[in-house]
């Protein structure tokens, strides 16, 4: 209902009944970080694996999905997720900013066993005053046309929903103020796993019955911002030899924002499912 608001409001009544497969990146919902109040940062997020200050600013920089095909994520199951730190890379940049990019590992299981894997990496950059003149994210033009696309619409309630939807307090998504004086942003942003949901949504609604996304890696290139429309793109592209043996599809998929530039963008590799 929330990804998509022309829904009808009995969608999840036949289409999520017990045992049916969870789409790909909708564990995010579940496991919400038990955290207080009090034990999370000054910008609402958890600092669970957070530098020390003064990287303080953080954001999505991407990540990866890996599904089980023979053990997909299922309604109605148990599942238990541990997650560790895979490792932390302090980097610069070509203006002399000092970056720390923290990179997690989530692995899901369910009464079957492994399921799923989900990595993410989260940029840290030190919060400063407020810039005279910010520098602006370089704008890259997609290579290629898309085979299928989708206009999304990022509203307030839009990202609203999905930060309730994930137990996610990072003020930059719903705090305009803390947004714009705080972070120097125009806007809200859109949830870096919010874009790369709407990518493999935009892709699964095209795909043929018995075909599941295997591995989908993504990368975030630019922010995007609250209330400017957004193209959701996919592309099939040729299987290589250095993918899985047992793929048999390949996509690219990007987000492009207002201006024609990729904001996000990924591969995502797809294979039978078992006995289909």
């Amino acid at each position: 209902m929330t990804l998509d608001k022309s829904t009808p409001s009995d969608f999840a009544s036949t289409q999520f009944r017990k045992n049916a497969p969870l789409p790909v990146n909708w564990h995010h919902i579940f496991f919400p970080p038990m955290i207080g109040e009090h034990d999370l940062g000054q910008d609402g997020y958890e600092m669970t694996h957070a530098p020390p200050a003064p990287f303080l600013a953080r954001m999505w920089a991407g990540g990866g999905v890996e599904q089980n095909p023979a053990n997909l994520l299922r309604v109605g199951q148990d599942m238990s997720m541990t997650t560790k730190c895979t490792g932390v890379d302090i980097k610069q940049n070509r203006s002399g900013e000092v970056m720390v990019f923290v990179s997690l590992e989530k692995l899901i299981e369910n009464e079957h066993g492994w399921a799923l894997t989900d990595t993410r990496t989260l940029v840290y950059m030190e919060k400063d005053e407020k810039k005279a003149n910010p520098t602006k994210p370089k704008l890259v033009k997609p290579k290629r046309q898309p085979d299928f696309s989708a206009t999304v619409h990022p509203s307030a309630i839009l990202l609203f929903r999905y930060s309730a939807l994930t137990f996610n307090s990072h003020r930059i998504h719903f705090d305009h103020e803390y947004a714009n004086k705080v972070e120097d942003h125009p806007g809200c942003l859109v949830h870096g796993p919010l874009s790369a949901t709407y990518m493999l949504e935009n892709l699964r609604q095209h795909l043929k019955p018995g075909m599941i996304m295997k591995n989908f890696r993504y990368r975030a290139l630019s922010p995007l911002y609250v209330d400017q429309f957004i193209q959701i793109c996919a592309k099939q592209m040729p299987v290589v030899p250095t993918m899985d043996a047992d793929v048999i599809d390949s996509y690219e998929v990007w987000v492009q924002n207002p201006e024609g530039g990729l904001a996000m963008s990924g591969t995502v590799e797809v294979v039978q499912a078992p006995n289909a």
